[in-house]
């Protein structure tokens, strides 16, 4: 009998039938209300007991996944990409060239994969095949790097640049719709600072990896009767593989509760193009917003070919000096990474005491330290505390941008602005990216960063202060 009713209350439930229906149905087939009671509870505390369950399962297969994630984008950074770009072959315009329209590419998939989003699910099936594309295309860099053909290297960054932004963009929603804030456990509401931590030390143990094995091939073990060379570079690469490969297996053991549309990703073009011509106001009726999104173009191509360049210069520089080659990267970019812990800290004491217009200047002054560094004094703890003081640069920068675009639009204007500002920037970056390139290629590295300080706190900085001017005198007039 027990049986019977405890199966009879599974189906009400499972039919979204209220507890007084099913209750009232229940004792028409003759069972006792005490009875029904004491079994709905039990079957209450079942179902409460399994969805616990279901969702601590979830945290670890979440935070498996973050562990890999931050341990492959350690092992082989930015910085050791162009580095090893670089040892392939490529000229300094061609590194500069490719990582602009990896930036262009990056901007726009963002953009349309925002928009893709709001009308279309997409499940783990693209997201797993995002993460498994990216991995392999680290093994392509190794091919580059080996057969020394930057055509292939480049190949490899454009395909795996593509990949982690499809991997990124869906990735953050299927986390959210499938694991509440709540459930999260502790890893992954600390994962921030915890990610930091991983990739700090994967960044060193690959730069000790590299150097260890060093691309000459010097290092060699006997296998089977003969002298096989090994090479740091192709174990990191291979490693960063498979821990993005093997990431992207984990979202295998997650279930997914929701339909997933069977429309193809890039059969929403058309739609898109659409919905950008039709809110494209937003940016051209508002003067503002227009010079808003422009400095953040020129801002943005310029923090790309300098991040482009650092790694390049300190271990050109330094390579027979302090921890040596790559090490000595690892350990530059390490401390940047460690001092971005203090990010949120500084950004909330900056607002408070000297506002959020002073943030943009402020914030775009200090990313210029790491290239007056690099020109104007070349010690590796001088170099150390600039790059973190850069990277401290950029994110005051990109909260303070934050900040004002809540002040300057509505709601919905920021929506809208923030679907299609990676639209917007793209364009004016066509004709950025290769003018940067060619400039970086024709003046060599040393009076690029010249050029780069300047551009930045002359012509970036004044943008910000002219912006912040023209909204002070609007919000003026309408008083």
């Amino acid at each position: 009998m027990g049986e019977d009713l405890l199966s009879f209350i599974e189906h009400g439930f499972q039919d979204n039938q209220s507890l007084s229906d099913l209750k009232k149905q229940l004792m028409e087939k003759g069972f006792l209300e005490d009875e029904i009671d004491t079994e709905i509870e039990r079957f209450a505390a079942r179902v409460h007991s399994d969805k616990a369950l279901s969702s601590k399962k979830l945290s670890k297969l979440f935070a498996l996944k973050e562990i890999f994630d931050r341990i492959g984008y350690g092992f082989v950074s930015n910085p050791f990409i162009n580095i090893l770009f670089l040892h392939s072959g490529a000229s300094y315009f061609f590194i500069a060239f490719v990582n602009g329209l990896k930036m262009i590419l990056s901007l726009f998939l963002s953009s349309y994969f925002k928009e893709f989003s709001k009308v279309h699910y997409i499940g783990k099936k693209l997201i797993k095949r995002g993460g498994v594309i990216f991995g392999f295309s680290f093994l392509l860099m190794a091919v580059g790097r080996m057969v020394k053909n930057p055509l292939i290297f480049a190949f490899a960054i454009l395909i795996g640049c593509a990949a982690v932004v499809t991997h990124g963009e869906f990735y953050l929603r299927f986390l959210r719709e499938n694991l509440s804030d709540k459930n999260r456990g502790f890893f992954l509401t600390k994962v921030a600072y915890f990610g930091i931590l991983i990739t700090a030390l994967s960044l060193l143990i690959s730069g000790f990896v590299m150097d260890f094995f060093p691309s000459s091939g010097s290092f060699k073990i006997n296998l089977f009767g003969k002298s096989i060379a090994v090479y740091g570079y192709l174990i990191c690469f291979e490693i960063t593989a498979f821990v993005f490969i093997i990431s992207s297996y984990v979202l295998s053991f997650i279930k997914e509760n929701i339909v997933v549309s069977k429309t193809r990703v890039f059969s929403f073009f058309g739609e898109f193009f659409s919905r950008a011509k039709l809110h494209m106001g937003v940016f051209l009726n508002n003067k503002i917003v227009l010079l808003l999104a422009l400095t953040s173009a020129i801002s943005g191509i310029l923090q790309v070919l300098g991040t482009s360049f650092y790694g390049i210069f300190i271990y050109e520089f330094f390579k027979t000096s302090f921890l040596g080659g790559f090490l000595n990267v690892s350990f530059v970019f390490v401390i940047a990474v460690l001092v971005s812990f203090l990010g949120p800290l500084v950004t909330r004491k900056l607002k408070d005491y000297i506002g959020v217009s002073p943030m943009l200047v402020f914030g775009t002054l200090l990313s210029a330290m790491l290239p007056l560094a690099l020109v104007y004094n070349r010690s590796i703890a001088v170099v150390c505390a600039a790059s973190a003081l850069s990277i401290l640069g950029g994110s005051i920068v990109g909260v303070g941008q934050s900040l004002f675009t809540r002040k300057l639009l509505f709601e919905e204007e920021r929506r809208i602005y923030f679907s299609f500002l990676g639209f917007v920037t793209a364009l004016p970056l066509l004709i950025l990216v290769p003018f940067g390139s060619y400039l970086v290629g024709a003046v060599g590295l040393t009076t690029f960063f010249k050029i780069l300080i300047f551009a930045t706190c002359f012509i970036v900085a004044p943008l910000y202060f002219l912006m912040v001017i023209l909204y002070e005198r609007t919000l003026h007039q309408k008083i």
